[in-house]
């Protein structure tokens, strides 16, 4: 892998969604298609970025889940280098005429640093938790336009292809008889885990992150 001299890397660019290409700057510039994660699957340049995309076919691109255009802005007459530049960095699947059926997302991996790659997990752990939040916010609401919708219509709502119930789950409390065997079960459990009874059948590592995250 090569240095990237000078240039952003690509979680370092402006982007907009594959689905909002109308918000692309109509300037020169060099546009890398990537997913998520940051994989970069297709680097290409453009003299007025927003029409180039336009014209283009994505039909591959969205074929291997990238999300979203990433774009440096620069003079036409850099268009060349800094888009060969990028392209020996990530050689991306696309530009090497990799055949779709062929790219997999562990084929095309994010060129991070460690430091980076804590970075983005930390990044991920918040949207995941801020985005859990929010779901548990609308919910409720959604429960009940659900509910009022078959009430009123005699029939499940629908909404864009998908339909939403108003499901019922039981939480059931249990009696002391039942608790009590819980508990004994809990106890017999370590006992085995301590006498080597009980055998291991996976271990999973995972980070555990303590403190708050701040960015």
């Amino acid at each position: 892998m090569t240095e990237l001299s000078d240039l952003p890397l690509v979680q370092e660019l402006a982007n907009v969604r594959l689905n909002n290409l109308n918000a692309l700057p109509e300037y020169s510039g060099v546009y890398l298609i990537a997913d998520d994660a940051n994989r970069v699957y297709y680097i290409g340049q453009a003299t007025e970025l927003r029409t180039c995309l336009f014209a283009s076919d994505l039909s591959n691109i969205k074929a291997v889940n990238a999300s979203k255009v990433c774009y440096l802005d620069c003079d036409e007459t850099e268009l060349n280098e800094i888009e060969a530049d990028y392209i020996t960095f990530y050689n991306p699947p696309l530009n090497a005429g990799i055949p779709i059926n062929k790219i997999t997302k562990s084929s095309v991996t994010p060129d991070l640093t460690p430091e980076q790659q804590i970075e983005r997990y930390l990044e991920i752990s918040t949207l995941i938790k801020e985005l859990e939040q929010e779901k548990e916010t609308l919910k409720e609401n959604i429960v009940t336009f659900a509910a009022e919708y078959k009430q009123e219509r005699g029939n499940n709502l629908t909404y864009k292809g998908v339909t939403i119930l108003a499901t019922e789950r039981k939480i059931w409390e249990y009696s002391d008889t039942v608790k009590e065997l819980e508990e004994q079960v809990k106890h017999l459990k370590k006992q085995e885990q301590k006498t080597g009874l009980a055998k291991v059948a996976k271990v999973s590592i995972y980070p555990t992150v303590k403190g708050n995250l701040k960015f």
